[in-house]
């Protein structure tokens, strides 16, 4: 009897599980399809929308590119401006500076002769005086 009775629930178990398998593979292969389907329809959108999107990126990118470029032209332009400014006031600061440096050098040998015609004057009196002195 009890054989009898677990080969009577064995059978209808196999069948629902059989029942649910073929449900399961019906809505994967109809799954499936409908995916299928949707993709080719919407495809040409797609790739539509998507070479749209790539052309703004690449505009976009070609703007950011011209725009940085001109920045480094002006950046450039303005570094090559003020360098020309401080060469030009360099050359003035060194034109001053060398001609102070000129001046007091010629000050420094005019006194400098000076003191020196001053001591062979001086000198010379002494020399007057030795002279002078002994006679």
């Amino acid at each position: 009897m009890n054989e009898t009775r677990h080969e009577d629930t064995a059978e209808p178990r196999f069948e629902a599980a059989a029942g649910h398998r073929s449900r399961f593979l019906t809505g994967l292969v109809g799954g499936a399809l409908i995916g299928t389907a949707a993709g080719v329809l919407f495809a040409p959108q797609i790739n539509a929308v998507l070479r749209k999107v790539r052309r703004q990126l690449t505009d976009t990118a070609a703007g950011a590119r011209d725009a940085a470029a001109d920045t480094y032209r002006d950046a450039t332009t303005r570094l090559g401006d003020a360098v020309d400014d401080l060469q030009q006031k360099g050359r003035g600061v060194y034109g001053t500076a060398l001609s102070a440096v000129v001046r007091s050098a010629e000050n420094v040998k005019e006194r400098a002769t000076d003191a020196q015609t001053e001591l062979e004057h001086s000198a010379a009196h002494a020399a007057r005086r030795k002279g002078v002195g002994r006679s």
